[in-house]
């Protein structure tokens, strides 16, 4: 089987790794000859699928199934109108994902049908958080302190901003996948965010109650209900004591949580979205529907520079070189990254596992302090 994915940032070096767990060889697509996904992908072509330059074409017509991995509207439109004209399998919902891009459509979406968020300002109080309408991640998110700061805000805000008040509690992030009428949920991870609102750690599995674990697939799968999602979609919640309150969702491969979903259940989401595509169904057990994990896991973002190593937001790979992927480095279990060398600044991508978290922590400490 052979996967064309589009997009070599974040998205895509999800989907190089997800692919070569499954035995999927993958084909990667991407402008930029120097993406991180492509030191990890079986086959990089680099060029314009926009203009459609010969060379791309030909990857494009090879694969068996087609993933956008990117959140460039036109080069959305255009796989999407390639995938129809050369009868290609498409892993992804073009009208799903134009509700959860806009954070003003699915905002709507969760005030219409009573999902539970957070207040808008001027409800609630202080303090708030702004988000713009497009865009995922914590791309362009500002916090506001106080009243004072909010209305002052309020005055010059752009029509596309959100303001919600800003929620104390740990954030927690579930996929569901399928079709109307056939939805799956899979393991929920905990997304543990810097201080730009980033997130720079995911650690999975999450043990919420039974009656918590069960209020949050139903929000999900209501959710793809709503958009009549066919694919994939995040749906990332924070816990404040009160409600699970739904932060955002987003109809597109998500990066960093389903490798922490393999890792910690067995469960790989490409293959999933892969077997609802093709064939309309689901071809294996879901052994992560009741909270069957077998080991903890813990994913993480880090860079040297100036000889020093921090944990940072996943906004550090974005920009950086092509990955190249180990095992047993750097006093990670597994590692994507740019690494060349002692004397050399790096970034990388490094997961660890074991039978508890305490486990875990002692492994990954050891990167810190070497």
């Amino acid at each position: 089987m052979k996967i064309c994915i589009i997009g070599g940032r974040l998205q895509g070096t999800e989907a190089c790794y997800l692919a070569r767990a499954c035995g999927m060889k993958s084909i990667l697509i991407d402008i930029d000859s120097s993406v991180p996904a492509g030191g990890l992908a079986d086959d990089f072509v680099s060029g314009d699928l926009v203009k459609e330059e010969p060379e791309v074409i030909r990857a494009f017509k090879e694969a068996d199934i087609i993933l956008p991995a990117n959140e460039n509207d036109e080069l959305l439109a255009k796989i999407v109108e390639l995938s129809e004209r050369f009868g290609k399998p498409l892993a992804f919902d073009p009208e799903a994902y134009e509700i959860t891009k806009s954070k003003i459509k699915s905002d709507k979406l969760f005030k219409d049908h009573d999902i539970p968020c957070p207040k808008y300002y001027p409800e609630g109080k202080a303090p708030y958080v702004v988000k713009p309408s497009d865009g995922s991640g914590s791309t362009g998110v500002r916090k506001l302190e106080t009243a004072e700061e909010s209305a002052e805000y309020f005055k010059h805000s752009q029509p596309g901003d959100i303001i919600q008040e800003y929620l104390e509690g740990p954030s927690y992030s579930i996929e569901v996948i399928g079709k109307p009428g056939n939805y799956r949920t899979y393991t929920v991870t905990e997304v543990h965010v810097d201080k730009g609102y980033d997130c720079h750690m995911i650690t999975s599995p999450v043990k919420l109650p039974e009656a918590k674990l069960k209020r949050f697939q139903e929000i999900a799968v209501r959710l793809a209900e709503l958009v009549q999602l066919k694919g994939i979609m995040d749906v990332e919640v924070i816990d404040d004591g009160e409600d699970l309150k739904v932060l955002e969702i987003d109809a597109r491969i998500p990066s960093q949580t389903p490798i922490a979903v393999l890792k910690s259940s067995g469960m790989n989401l490409l293959k999933e979205l892969s077997d609802i595509t093709l064939c309309g169904e689901f071809r294996e057990p879901n052994t992560a529907a009741k909270g069957e994990e077998r080991v903890f896991c813990a994913y993480e973002n880090y860079k040297k520079e100036g000889g020093v190593i921090t944990s940072e937001g996943e906004h550090i790979m974005r920009n950086a070189g092509p990955l190249k992927y180990r095992e047993n480095f750097l006093g990670s279990m597994e590692t994507m990254t740019d690494y060349a060398g002692e004397d050399r600044d790096f970034r990388g991508i490094f997961i660890n596992w074991g039978e508890d978290k305490d486990e875990v922590m002692k492994w990954r400490d050891t990167l810190l302090h070497s």
